[in-house]
This record gives C-alpha cells, sequence and structure tokens, in this order.
C-alpha cells in the first residue's frame, strides 16, 4: 500500500506540469462552454459570410420589383392597387414563366380600396393565377405574419395557393441585432412559402430534410441558416454571375423586357420602395437601411432550399473539443516557450484557426463556432501569463539566494587565496634564497648529491613561487582588479628579451629558440602582461618539445594587426582538448603532461590578458607533429568603455616617448 502511494506521487511529481496544464484546460473549457457569446458569434459569422466564398447564384431565379421608377411612371403608391396587378399579371402569363412567386402583400393592395374585390379586376387575378395552375406553372402567394398567425388576403384571393413568406431577424436570439440569418422552413407543420415553391417544382420532397435544418419547439417552427449567394446590396457591381436579374415592374409590364429573359425562370415578384422601411432588411452584407431588398433575400433563401445549400453548425460537443485544445496549446506554449514565441504562438494559432474555420464555412457549408475558442485561446494565454511570472520569479528569486550564497563563497575563497598566496610569497622566498646561499658560499664542501638536491630545492621554490604568482592573477581577474598600463613600445625588443631569458633553459633541454621577426611600427600595450603572454607560451613550447628540436617566434603585421606565432614541434593536442584549451585549471592528459608540472593556468591567464587587449588568440595543432599558438594584437587599441587603464601611468608613458 505505501509503495503504490510513493508511487503515485512520483508519478504525479514527474509530470506535475502536464497535470497541470491539461487541468487548467479542462477547467478554463468548461467555464467557457457555460457561457453564451451570441455578439460575438454573430459577428463572426456575419465576416465569415461577408469574406467567404460562397456559391454562385441560380440563373434559373428571376426578379421583379416594384420600384421607385415603377410608382414614378404610374404615378401611383406601393403597392399599386388591384388592376394594376391584373393586368401586369397577365402581361407575365404571355412569357410562360416556369413558376411565379407572388410575394406582394395583397391585403395591403386590398386595404387602399376594398371595392377592387367587386370589380372584374379581381376575377381577372385570381383567373390568370388559375390559368398559370392549370398550365402546371405554380402560383404561390406570400403572406404576412403577425402575432395572430398568418395574414390571408381576402376572398376570392384566399382561396389562390399561399403559404407565409416572413423574413426572419435574430431580433431577441443569437445575435439580437435584427440581421437575417435564418429562415423559417416550416411553421405549426406547414411548410412556408420558399420550401412550398422548391417542392412544387420537385426541388425537395414534401419529407426531406433540408441540410441544416433545425427544430424550434416553442413555436413548433423549423428554421435553418441560409446562404447568401453574394451581396444583397442595391447599388452593388451588377455582376450576372454573382447576382441575380432584377427587373422593374414597369419595364415588364410595358414591354421592355424580352419574353426570352423570362421564359422558363422562376419568377419572384415583390416590392423595393425606399419609401417604404419594411421593404429591406439587414444582412450580414450590410446593417445600413434601405440597402438589402427583401426581395433578394428571398431569393437567397429560395435557391439555398432549392439546391440543399443550408450551414450546418457542428454539435457542441466538437466546439467543446475545439475549445479545449486550442487553450492546452496555449497554455503548453506560454509555459514552454518564452514570452516572445508564446506571443507568436498564441496569434498565429488564432489566425490559423479563423482560416480553417473560414476555408470549412466557405467551401463545406459546415459553421465550427469561433466565440469559445478565440476567447479560450486569449484568456488562457492572460490567465497563463502571470502563473508563469510568478513561477519565474519564484525561482529567480531561489536563484537570487543561492547567487548570494555563491558569491559570499567566491569572496571567501578569493581572500584565503590571496592571504595564502601572500603569506606563502616570504616563507618560498627565504627557502629559496636560504638554498641558493648555502650552494654559493658551500659549494666547495658539498658533494655531488647534496649540491643536486640544493639545486632541486630551488627548482623547487622557483615552480612554487610560479603557481603562487599565477594564483594572485587568478585572483585579480575575479576581482576584476586587473588594470592596463599602456606603452608604445616595440614587440620585437619584447621577444627577443624573452627569448634571451629562455636561452640557458633551451640550452639545458636541448632545444633551440629561432626568431624570425617582421620590422614592427610600436604600439601601445602593457608591457608586464603581454611579458606574462610571451613566457608563458614560449615555456609550454618548450616544455612540451622533445630534444633536438626547435621553438620558433615569428612575427608580422596584416592589415591593422600584428600577429605573434609560437611554433613547436612538440606533441601536439587534440581537437577535443582544443575546444578545452584555455579553461581554468584545464590541463591536457597524456603521459608527457603528467610528468611536466604545471597549474593549468597559464592559457587562461595568457588569453584573458590578450582580450583585455582587444585582441584574441588563436591555436592549431596536430598531435604527435607540434603546436601553432597566434596571438592578434591590434596596432590601434581603442580605449572603449570596459577597458580598466591606468591613467596616470598612461601619461606618464606618453611624456616619456614624445
Amino acid at each position: 500500500m505505501w509503495k503504490s502511494v510513493e508511487g503515485f506521487k512520483g508519478l504525479l511529481k514527474k509530470y506535475d506540469k502536464a497535470i497541470m496544464i491539461a487541468l487548467g484546460a479542462t477547467l478554463l473549457t468548461g467555464f467557457l462552454m457555460n457561457l453564451e457569446f451570441n455578439m460575438l458569434e454573430s459577428s463572426l459569422y456575419d465576416l465569415r459570410m461577408k469574406l467567404g466564398t460562397q456559391p454562385y447564384p441560380s440563373q434559373e431565379i428571376a426578379l421583379i420589383a416594384l420600384d421607385d421608377k415603377t410608382t414614378a411612371q404610374l404615378d401611383e403608391f406601393s403597392p399599386l392597387p388591384l388592376f394594376q396587378h391584373a393586368k401586369f399579371l397577365e402581361t407575365l402569363e404571355q412569357v410562360q414563366p416556369r413558376a411565379v412567386g407572388y410575394l406582394v402583400d395583397m391585403s395591403r393592395v386590398i386595404q387602399s380600396d376594398p371595392e377592387q374585390l367587386k370589380s372584374e379586376w379581381s376575377s381577372r387575378f385570381v383567373g390568370v393565377a388559375s390559368r398559370l395552375e392549370s398550365k402546371g406553372i405554380p402560383f404561390i402567394l406570400g403572406t404576412p405574419f403577425d402575432v395572430n398567425g398568418e395574414v390571408i388576403p381576402p376572398y376570392p384571393l384566399s382561396a389562390l395557393p399561399h403559404a407565409v413568406s416572413v423574413i426572419h431577424k435574430d431580433g431577441n436570439v443569437f445575435g439580437e441585432d435584427k440581421i437575417t440569418r435564418r429562415a423559417l422552413l416550416s411553421l405549426y407543420g406547414k411548410p412556408v412559402f420558399h420550401r412550398e415553391l422548391a417542392q412544387r417544382l420537385g426541388y425537395v420532397t414534401s419529407h426531406e430534410i433540408i441540410r441544416g435544418q433545425f427544430s424550434e419547439p416553442s413555436v413548433e417552427a423549423d428554421y435553418f441558416f441560409f446562404r447568401y449567394h453574394g451581396p444583397t446590396m442595391v447599388g452593388s457591381p451588377n455582376n450576372k454571375d454573382t447576382r441575380y436579374s432584377i427587373y422593374s415592374w414597369i419595364d415588364v409590364a410595358e414591354g421592355r423586357v424580352g419574353a426570352k429573359e423570362l421564359q422558363n425562370k422562376i419568377v419572384l415578384v415583390g416590392t423595393m420602395s425606399r419609401d417604404d422601411s419594411s421593404d429591406f432588411t439587414f444582412t450580414p452584407y450590410s446593417k445600413k437601411l434601405l440597402l438589402n431588398p427583401k426581395l433578394v433575400v428571398h431569393a437567397n433563401i429560395l435557391d439555398s432550399v432549392m439546391h440543399n445549400r443550408g450551414i450546418i453548425r457542428a454539435p457542441m460537443f466538437l466546439n467543446a473539443i475545439c475549445t479545449f485544445l486550442v487553450t492546452l496549446f496555449v497554455i503548453w506554449s506560454v509555459f514552454t516557450y518564452t514570452p516572445l514565441y508564446g506571443v507568436f504562438n498564441t496569434l498565429t494559432l488564432a489566425v490559423g484557426f479563423l482560416v480553417v474555420g473560414q476555408t470549412l464555412f466557405s467551401l463545406r457549408g459546415l459553421w465550427i463556432q469561433e466565440a469559445q475558442p478565440l476567447v479560450g485561446i486569449f484568456l488562457s494565454y492572460y490567465l497563463a501569463v502571470p502563473y508563469r511570472l510568478i513561477q519565474e520569479y519564484k525561482s529567480r528569486w531561489d536563484y537570487q539566494r543561492k547567487n548570494e550564497i555563491l558569491l559570499q563563497v567566491e569572496e571567501m575563497k578569493t581572500n584565503f587565496l590571496r592571504l595564502v598566496t601572500h603569506d606563502l610569497k616570504t616563507p618560498v622566498a627565504r627557502i629559496q634564497g636560504l638554498a641558493e646561499m648555502v650552494l654559493r658560499r658551500a659549494s666547495k664542501k658539498l658533494d655531488s648529491d647534496e649540491k643536486r638536491s640544493l639545486e632541486h630545492i630551488t627548482l623547487s621554490t622557483e615552480e612554487l613561487n610560479h603557481f603562487i604568482t599565477s594564483v594572485l592573477e587568478l585572483t585579480k581577474i575575479e576581482s576584476n582588479r586587473v588594470t592596463l598600463n599602456l606603452e608604445s613600445k616595440d614587440i620585437n625588443d619584447l621577444i627577443e628579451s624573452a627569448v634571451d631569458r629562455f636561452e640557458t633553459q633551451a640550452h639545458t633541454l636541448h632545444i633551440e629558440l629561432k626568431t624570425e621577426l617582421e620590422p614592427l611600427f610600436p604600439i601601445r600595450f602593457d608591457v608586464s602582461l603581454i611579458s606574462k603572454v610571451l613566457h608563458n607560451l614560449i615555456d609550454n613550447a618548450m616544455k612540451y618539445s622533445p630534444k633536438g628540436s626547435s621553438v620558433t617566434i615569428q612575427t608580422r603585421e596584416i592589415d591593422d594587426q600584428v600577429e605573434i606565432s609560437i611554433i613547436d614541434q612538440g606533441i601536439g593536442i587534440s581537437e577535443e582538448e582544443q575546444s578545452h584549451l584555455f579553461t581554468r585549471f584545464f590541463r591536457a592528459k597524456n603521459d608527457t603532461t603528467t610528468q611536466v608540472a604545471g597549474t593549468g593556468l597559464g592559457l587562461y591567464l595568457t588569453k584573458y590578458f590578450v582580450e583585455a587587449h582587444q585582441g584574441s588568440v588563436r591555436v592549431s595543432s596536430v598531435p604527435g607533429q607540434g603546436s601553432t599558438f597566434k596571438i592578434y594584437l591590434p596596432t590601434e587599441l581603442d580605449v572603449r568603455p570596459g577597458l580598466k587603464t591606468n591613467p596616470s601611468q598612461n601619461e606618464a608613458n606618453r611624456s616619456r616617448y614624445v
């Protein structure tokens, strides 16, 4: 039992980040799915409809508008007296349309002059409609709908086929902005105008489910989100491929529209007067008054029903899955990447999600809701970022505390080394001095073994003194106390002095020291530091070179730099070791180096001193053939911020060479 609990705790600790991200995404998704973002979703829906690629409008549908041009020429008011409608319908009968959908509110027509019902025009209107029906040309009156139900015209017009032709507006549902996005398919079990006309034309059957159809039991109605087949706005480009053909009532009535234009077409007749705002609606393309005629919207609804082009709403579980996945990705991205990448990933995800949603909407008519996922993307980002900042602040605080402790330890170490090395220099110097004095004064009384022992003591004290000096230099570097005392001097003179100093050692080791020095102009450098650099490199070259070999020191000027090369014929350095060569306390591991005393600080100090002069050190080596160290010093040293120099010493040096 105990082992299983411990194992579970270990598992939680191992995957704590993944569990936290998944839990955060789950909680945020549950929260968002219980909220409604209808205003945002409706705006995104309109944007997709406006920007997307929509199907071309059917050229089978033609529109005849009882417009301002008609009322002006007839000197009448919309929707015109009944006799005008009867004469117009007789004219329309002659062109042999495929079907006629009469969307003029005939109740208003009769209300303007009730006596017309007793005239011959009433009989003539009904007679034309009946003849069309007898010829197999469907004729349907579109009727309005009020709080009491369907508003049918008085008899005998009510005897004609009729159906509700209301244009639905999102007044109290979805966007609540009175935009026409959905359409009625049936009301109280009876098909409405568009479905009735499509059924009578044979495009759909009475029991067929229209794509995207859904029910509202509270009002006993069926709806669907229909497709807009291009802009509905009056005055937009009248491209035949993207607009329905619209003809003025007066042009048709007076024969200015050819019979072939309307023959075998599904003709929708309706009012489109700018004096009556009820002839217009708002659409996703425009929310301005008197720009979107209802007659054109009727054509779009009929087109969508005829060709089964409704919009399918993705189920809620798919919306929840999308919301969970995008929030999961954002939280993971914020916790995994830098803030800049987190912002980039968040914006890329949002844009990518919109593009995918737009593509599915335009090409497949699939409506994946975007409000919850988009809100989830940005909400998860703004919730995850503060949490990460808190965690980073906590980690930074821990690092800061550790760093303070390390700084204290480093300072204690530096002080200890400085104290120890300073205290060691005196006894070491005393031992070296006493050994040299005994060797000098009592050499005649000592046998060869005793002399050799004293010489070893002297040599050991020199090595120890060199080690102490290196550690002191290291403490200066770590405490940032290295200062350049710049002098204008010929680097060749410094090299020759160094070679002279190593002549005795070279003779003892049977190594030849060669110089190949080009004439150079004086340059500014710290004589003491560059001397240490030269001594380190020449000493190393001699230590790791076999007897009978040579060490060559070369100088030359390249562009704005002086190049100093120390070339030996020693054991060489492997490529792997070259990458660590200038690291503190690093020494190559081979049989030769283990027999040669050293601190591992010489090359580290060399690199530091050269770079303090804004120069560089490079090495090339082949194991078994030798090594070449090259130092590059600028001919004109640019004293920049951050380079410590000794102003008083530099001034003295300048006055010396003036």
